[in-house]
């Protein structure tokens, strides 16, 4: 599978230079826009995405739950063997949910910082 490179700063299809991403750097691009994807959010699909407000950035959810939901979203993404490590940092707030998680995948280790806002 090939991706389409997404520029780091403004999110936006990159349209010179290389645009595709292939191994490593398409399957951490991948878990980031699905760490992105807010449950609901695409019409295509409702039942896709992360239930950010549901289960993370809402009021009474425990850290289990939190950790479990991100969890299951980065394991799933294709080419991920496993996640090797994750460490969550909740600020409750300034209602934000960072994360930064090794994965290995198909053709070796990766990381991945991530920071959502509510």
């Amino acid at each position: 599978m090939t991706v389409r490179r997404l520029d780091h700063v403004t999110g936006d299809i990159v349209t010179s230079g290389v645009q595709f991403l292939t191994e490593r750097e398409e399957i951490a691009q991948t878990i980031r826009t699905r760490l992105r994807l807010f449950l609901g959010e695409y019409f295509r699909n409702i039942q896709d995405g992360t239930p950010w407000f549901r289960d993370v950035l809402g009021k009474g959810q425990g850290e289990p739950i939190r950790q479990a939901a991100i969890k299951q979203r980065i394991a799933r993404t294709p080419g991920v063997i496993k996640l090797v490590r994750f460490e969550p940092d909740y600020d409750i707030d300034a209602r934000t949910y960072s994360i930064i998680a090794e994965v290995l995948t198909q053709f070796g280790s990766i990381e991945i910082g991530e920071s959502i806002n509510g």
